[in-house]
């Protein structure tokens, strides 16, 4: 059975309120890796492309853009509010702004030129924020504090005594901080197997070999958890594992 599927039905079925809830598309989505910089740069194309069509006037450039690229600009508008909604950490100046920008009133009539420029303008600076690396800093910060909320409800589920809702939502977030940490030191990790993945990070240094026989050990428990596989491990297999996995996060 698939993860998400095997993971949304033990929740659905046998969780407490509070977990039945949990935003398992958004943990999925912060874990995927787009190549950010070049989607980055692509937004700015565009976007100098849009601003070049601008009509000029006796005092400079007009204030609207034509009605004839009205589509094009609101299209390009909502592609890059999507783009710092991806990028951007809830709460920072980036996300602020391109939330005051686009939801100016002005744009339910047309597309104002000023509205295109400061968008610009933020895709330059956070363009250069990613140069310099400063926001996969952030970005690993942001994904080890989203596993720590998830590993907690895990934590609920073990104290509880439910094995299964437990080992299924660990499993998850064990599996997405291995491929993070192999991301995060340069380790090849899409497409690869997990027990792979783990011996390449050993052979890195990016783990020590007795952490690495662990760290598969739990990768047998995600396994036999995920194929629902419930009798071959019991409920202090998965302490071990919650335990071991949030060792992983708190190093990312």
């Amino acid at each position: 059975m698939h993860r998400t599927r095997v993971l949304s039905f033990a929740l659905d079925q046998t969780g407490p309120p509070c977990c039945r809830t949990l935003d398992l598309n958004h943990f999925r989505r912060i874990c995927m890796t787009p190549d950010l910089e070049a989607r980055c740069e692509e937004l700015l194309t565009r976007g100098r492309a849009l601003s070049g069509r601008i009509g000029h006037g006796e005092y400079g450039p007009e204030y609207w853009f034509d009605s004839r690229d009205i589509p094009q600009a609101h299209a390009w508008i909502g592609s890059v509010a999507n783009f710092f909604s991806l990028c951007a950490m809830p709460g920072t100046y980036f996300l602020e702004e391109v939330g005051r920008i686009v939801e100016q009133p002005e744009l339910k009539g047309g597309a104002p030129f000023s509205v295109v420029q400061k968008l610009v303008g933020l895709l330059e600076a956070i363009s250069e924020e990613m140069k310099q690396g400063l926001l996969r800093k952030a970005e690993y910060i942001f994904v080890a504090s989203t596993f720590d909320d998830f590993l907690d409800h895990a934590t609920e589920f073990h104290k509880a005594g439910k094995k299964t809702e437990s080992a299924v939502l660990c499993s998850a977030v064990f599996e997405d901080a291995v491929r993070k940490i192999a991301e995060k030191v340069g380790v090849v990790q899409a497409g690869v197997a997990l027990d792979a993945i783990i011996d390449a990070l050993a052979k890195q240094g990016a783990t020590t070999p007795v952490k690495a026989k662990r760290w598969k050990s739990y990768a047998g428990i995600r396994n036999k958890a995920l194929h629902a596989q419930w009798d071959d491990f019991d409920i202090r297999d998965v302490g071990e594992m919650l335990t071991g996995t949030r060792e992983i996060i708190e190093s990312l």
